[in-house]
Formats: structure tokens, C-alpha cells, sequence
């Protein structure tokens, strides 16, 4: 029924049961599983570097050779620019291999045929219908938690708008 599955996950609760259910539906439909994972840069805080340094998962690199050629900038500013779209980078990446590395071993104890992940970067939902299409998804698996009545109104929710958008029909497992 199913050849190409591709499940989105984020790290979450919600992206562990949808990880689980794609596996068990690639199990029977002998299906393919993608497993994609989105970064988000611009959603990372001032506060989520700092706590990454100090963790030591990121350490601060010293752009002083570069900006020197460009002295007529305000250099102070440019360099901690510099610094924190590096670091934000950096953490993306560090944050996208762990999560899609946990979701790739998961997959080894499963009887899934074949994994191939994606790691995208930017808006949500353009990325997993990119994604879906590229590869030839014949389903979208996600999660999403609930929110409360207002809350799911005031939020936009990646999963409805992928569901609205996709090509192919998607498996949205609620929390």
C-alpha cells in the first residue's frame, strides 16, 4: 500500500509516536522510511548558545583576523553578529545529528527495509512538503500536541498545514 514513508520529527514526545508508527507501518507494508528533521535557526535564543557553551557543545570562535579588513564597519557589532550566526549554525547542526542519529538507531531494532534521513533548514512546512515531493512520499507521517481550543486557533499548526498542502495523504498523531 505504502512504498515511501517519510516521518517528521522534532525531537518531541509527539515525533516519538509518530517515529514509532511509521516503523511499524514500514514494517508491514515493507515500505521505505525517510525520517526528516527541520532545523530552525532563527528560533534559537541568545540564552540556548549560552547554555551550549557553557556545556562546552559550542565554543566561542574568535573572528578577529576577518573583521580586521573591515575596520570601517563598527567592528564590535559585526564580530558579535559573526559569532552568534555561527554559533546558531553550529548548535542547528549539533541539534539536527543528534536528534535524527536517535531516530536512525530506533530504526535498528525495527524491521524497516530501508532509512535514508534528510536534514533540512528553514520554514517547517515548506521543508516537509519539499521533502514529501523529492522523495516520492506516498505518506506523512507527524505528530502535534494539543493545545487547548483558543490555543490551537491562535497557533498555526505545521501539521494542518501540511496535511492541506501535501500531494499525498499524512498520518497526524495527536498528544
Amino acid at each position: 500500500m505504502f512504498k515511501r514513508i517519510l516521518v517528521a520529527i522534532d525531537g518531541g514526545e509527539s515525533s516519538r509516536a509518530a517515529l514509532e508508527t511509521a516503523c511499524a507501518m514500514a514494517d508491514k507494508y515493507q515500505s521505505k522510511l525517510g525520517i526528516l528533521y527541520v532545523t530552525k535557526p532563527k528560533a534559537i535564543s541568545d540564552d540556548l548558545i549560552r547554555e551550549a557553551q557553557i556545556e562546552g557543545i559550542l565554543s566561542t570562535p574568535d573572528y578577529s583576523g576577518a573583521i580586521d579588513r573591515f575596520a570601517y564597519y563598527d567592528t564590535v557589532s559585526m564580530r558579535e553578529e559573526l559569532r552568534r550566526a555561527e554559533s546558531v549554525t553550529r548548535l542547528a547542526v549539533e541539534i539536527a545529528d543528534s536528534v535524527v542519529s536517535e531516530a536512525e538507531a530506533y530504526t535498528k531494532g525495527k524491521n524497516v527495509k530501508a532509512v535514508k534521513t534528510f536534514v533540512r533548514s528553514g520554514d517547517v512546512v515548506k521543508a516537509i512538503l519539499d521533502v514529501a515531493s523529492e522523495a516520492d512520499a506516498d505518506l506523512v507521517v507527524m505528530g502535534h500536541t494539543r493545545r487547548s481550543i483558543i490555543g490551537d486557533l491562535i497557533h498555526s499548526s505545521v501539521a494542518v498545514a501540511v496535511d492541506r498542502k501535501a500531494q499525498c495523504p499524512c498520518l497526524v498523531l495527536s498528544q
